[in-house]
């Protein structure tokens, strides 16, 4: 994370930095960013920037924290009260949040859509282990809530459950975007979340008569 001498800045300097940032980790992968380009366009002599950070993972670990950050602001309401709705419906409702906030910040569902082409970097798999522990939390609070109003089973294992509801909220949206690409990427992804919601409350056995 960045330096303190970097939130000692005025904000206005230290937006002036993190908008550069944002815009450069936008046009590029992280691999072809360049941290020539964001002090140029920052305004900041390049020696500075490693007065605010240690190197350019720095800087990008940062963008990324303010942009899981703005998105867990945004599906706020939804986590602060899960107790009004049911889990199923809850879920959807998460990812619909999920959906619309990429929709209406095209500047981070890019950054986020490359990330997500370059799963056999470093970076990646550093991102998605500091992810899943935070995401893993969140789904066992939920998952617990649900088992307290008898939505699902008393014997359940909280912990593999919530440990397979992250791996699928990820996975579902690398399928979505195998099969229609990033420019594709919008609301209709509800269609496919509405699927995976089906595979979680009834599996995939075929049901008998009575069950």
């Amino acid at each position: 994370m960045p330096k303190s001498t970097f939130f000692n800045l005025p904000d206005e300097k230290r937006w002036k930095i993190e908008s550069a940032a944002l815009e450069e980790f936008r046009k590029h992968s992280y691999q072809s960013s360049s941290i020539n380009r964001i002090v140029s366009v920052s305004d900041i002599p390049k020696g500075s920037f490693y007065q605010y950070f240690e190197n350019k993972k720095d800087l990008y670990m940062h963008i990324i924290s303010i942009i899981a950050e703005k998105k867990l602001e945004y599906m706020g309401p939804l986590l602060q009260n899960p107790q009004n709705l049911d889990l199923f419906t809850l879920i959807r409702e998460l990812f619909r949040s999920g959906i619309e906030f990429g929709i209406n910040n095209p500047e981070f569902l890019e950054i986020g859509n490359r990330l997500m082409r370059d799963q056999s970097s470093e970076i990646y798999k550093e991102l998605l282990n500091d992810n899943r522990s935070r995401s893993d939390e969140i789904f066992k609070k939920l998952l617990k809530e649900a088992q307290s109003k008898g939505e699902v089973r008393e014997d359940l294992d909280i912990n593999l459950a919530a440990f397979l509801l992250t791996s699928l909220n990820s996975t579902v949206m690398d399928y979505y975007i195998s099969e229609h690409g990033d420019e594709g990427y919008s609301i209709d992804i509800l269609k496919e979340v509405d699927k995976l919601i089906g595979f979680i409350r009834y599996g995939f056995a075929e049901r008998g008569e009575g069950n």
